[in-house]
């Protein structure tokens, strides 16, 4: 279920975290955010409640959510990676979403902030990027 960097191949990258996030940290070709950057803010203060917090705006997003999934994966025909920040919650919770829809998905492994402090030292060469 859950794949590096190094070892995607054709598979598309999505971001669930919000956009806010997604702008600070670009590492991911698309952006699909399971909840807002408010909804991330009361999680952030409240870590026991993240997972009612992000299954209520996986249910509230889920249309949205399952429409992005089946056109970036090209109608199901494509393997996606889901990144978050750490590869926790939001990522694993929307991989598990994108199986039930039929797409063959994987979590990038150790979310996606590990990674990116390796870009900004300039060693992005190292991942293709």
């Amino acid at each position: 279920m859950f794949i590096s960097l190094e070892n995607i191949k054709s598979e598309k990258l999505i971001d669930v975290r919000s956009e806010e996030e997604h702008k600070v940290m670009p590492l991911c070709q698309y952006n699909v955010p399971v909840i807002s950057k408010k909804e991330h803010n009361i999680l952030k203060k409240n870590i026991y409640f993240a997972i009612p917090i992000i299954l209520c705006g996986l249910i509230k997003n889920r249309s949205v959510i399952e429409k992005h999934l089946i056109t970036i994966s090209d109608n199901k025909t494509k393997k996606v990676v889901i990144g978050c920040s750490q590869g926790r919650l939001r990522s694993p919770i929307v991989c598990i979403y994108a199986r039930v829809l039929g797409i063959k998905s994987y979590v990038l492994k150790n979310g996606i902030k590990q990674y990116y402090v390796h870009r900004e030292r300039g060693i992005k060469s190292w991942f293709k990027l």
